[in-house]
């Protein structure tokens, strides 16, 4: 069975070569180059390269091995995924104005997979978060305004849509003789609710 041993007791012991040994440096410098830590990570999940190394599972070598919790190791992982899949010009983009942090890739990743986000919502995200330098949290602030003025602007939108409605309603049916009375009552009630929506 594996226990945890201190990465520069591991960083001495392997061949400067393997990708392992690259891998336990990466985890010492993640914070600062993330990216190189998250392809590293994503290649030994996807070949299983754990197991040769005595562990049975990744969680088990990320939490002994190079001291990262599941949860940051999946993050990591998404994250390059993210950003060699889904959006390769983060890459080019990043050699002008430096890669975003960990958790400000998070944010893109999420508003890119949001129905709320149009692609001109994710650009404008996408260019604060590498021209600004923003923090995850303020990144995911500015997203929620986003969405948030976009409802109200839809939902104002739709209001005065209702309101034409209505009001074409009520000119079709001054045309008809026999209209009843309570339909004009029911049209102004139906009027006075949306506008105080």
């Amino acid at each position: 069975m594996q226990t945890k041993r201190n990465p520069d007791d591991i960083v001495s012991s392997l061949d400067p070569e393997l990708i392992r040994m690259q891998l336990v440096k990466a985890a010492k410098i993640f914070k600062s180059n993330w990216v190189e830590f998250g392809e590293f990570l994503t290649k030994v999940a996807s070949e299983e390269l754990y197991k040769k190394w005595g562990f049975p599972n990744f969680e088990d070598y990320c939490r002994m091995e190079i001291r990262i919790k599941k949860h940051t190791a999946i993050k990591l992982t998404n994250a390059y995924f993210f950003i060699t899949e889904k959006d390769p010009d983060l890459f080019k983009r990043s050699e002008k104005f430096g890669m975003p942090d960990l958790d400000t890739i998070n944010v893109l990743q999420k508003a890119e997979q949001d129905d709320q986000c149009s692609p001109e919502m994710y650009e404008e995200l996408k260019h604060t978060a590498l021209e600004k330098k923003p923090t995850g949290s303020t990144l995911a602030r500015k997203f929620r305004a986003m969405t948030q003025a976009e409802k109200q602007n839809a939902g104002a939108g739709d209001k005065q849509q209702t309101l034409t409605i209505i009001n074409r309603l009520r000119q079709t049916l001054k045309r008809y003789d026999d209209t009843p009375s309570q339909f004009e009552a029911y049209l102004t009630e139906i009027e006075v609710f949306v506008k105080e929506a």
